[in-house]
């Protein structure tokens, strides 16, 4: 079963994912808001396969988080999700090795279970 944490700062988004997962054959460790940190909630729930994390439109703490997670827990692979596709450093973000982009107005539930497959198989989603 493929590990899921979700970082996203909207409690309602983050609670119906989980549920959703949950019942479609993915095992959600742990939802936390972004602020609260993800070093306490990694050593608490454990380190999952992937990590589902929120592009803020503040741009620089989203990529501040990104680098760490990348720096210190390496074999994580992200999936970003974003309400602002058009104004996400795609390019930056695959460099600093992001697995897979979902936009989130465009997405529906299908494509959440699709991208994670895939990216779990070792693909990219983008």
């Amino acid at each position: 079963m493929i590990k899921i944490m979700i970082a996203d700062d909207h409690d309602l988004y983050r609670e119906v994912l989980r549920d959703f997962l949950n019942r479609n054959g993915f095992s959600v460790i742990n939802t936390i808001r972004m602020e609260d940190g993800f070093e306490s909630a990694l050593s608490h729930s454990g380190i999952p396969d992937i990590a589902i994390i929120a592009f803020k439109s503040s741009r620089n703490s989203s990529m501040t988080v990104l680098r760490w997670l990348r720096n210190n827990f390496p074999a994580v692979k992200i999936l970003v999700t974003t309400l602002f596709g058009e104004r996400v450093p795609s390019d930056e973000l695959k460099e600093l090795g992001v697995e897979g982009i979902i936009v989130k107005s465009h997405a529906d539930t299908r494509e959440i279970i699709t991208a994670l497959h895939a990216i779990q198989d070792g693909s990219t989603y983008y």
